[in-house]
Formats: C-alpha cells, sequence, structure tokens
C-alpha cells in the first residue's frame, strides 16, 4: 500500500514549526530557559578556547617551502654526467655481494625444505 501524499508548500511548514517553537517557549519554565542559556554560553566559550588559529600553521608551512626552495636553487645538487663507452669488462663486480646473494639463495632453499 502507498501512502496518501499530503502536500505542505515550504511556507507553510515554516509557519507550523514557527508556532510549534513560540508554543513550546510560552510553556517552558523561566528556570528551564535560565538553564538552557547558561549552558548555550558555557558550551559557546568552549568552543572559542579549543579553537586553534588557521593561520599559523599555514604560515609556517609557506615560509618552510620558501626556504626550501630558495636552498634547492641556490644550491643545485651536482648532477653526474655519464661517460662515453663503457665496456662490461670494466664493470668489477663486488665479491663479498656475489657471496651475499649466494647465501641468501641458500637460506632460502633451506627454509623451503624444512617447510
Amino acid at each position: 500500500m502507498t501512502k496518501p501524499e499530503t502536500t505542505i508548500s515550504d511556507k507553510q511548514l515554516a509557519a507550523n514549526l514557527r508556532d510549534n517553537l513560540l508554543e513550546e517557549e510560552r510553556e517552558t519554565a523561566t528556570e528551564d530557559l535560565f538553564r538552557l542559556t547558561q549552558a548555550r554560553n558555557s558550551a559557546l566559550s568552549q568552543s572559542r578556547q579549543g579553537r586553534k588559529p588557521f593561520f599559523w600553521p599555514a604560515l609556517a608551512t609557506s615560509l618552510a617551502s620558501v626556504a626550501l626552495i630558495t636552498a634547492v636553487l641556490i644550491n643545485p645538487v651536482e648532477q653526474i654526467e655519464p661517460s662515453g663507452n663503457i665496456s662490461i669488462t670494466e664493470i668489477q663486480a663486488d665479491e663479498p655481494l656475489i657471496d651475499l646473494y649466494e647465501d641468501l639463495d641458500f637460506y632460502d632453499w633451506l627454509a623451503s625444505a624444512e617447510t
């Protein structure tokens, strides 16, 4: 089953809500209104104290970025230019590095054999 649709305009809805709120305000005791006002003011004062200003972190980040860019532009890193022809015989293999890889292969084989 479908619900029957009610057509209430936005103006009628706003007027009904305003009337309901005004009626609730008239029916609320003065003591309750006073406590509500105190709680609202307390919450507002706490929210102002807890907020950190956005300006200082943004300023610090901007200044750090400018300093980094300046340092890089003033003192650029030397680029290594490749030499012309390098033959494979000129490249020397590092013997301890090869031993390390052989040891790793052995330990890998040992771990797979134990499982």
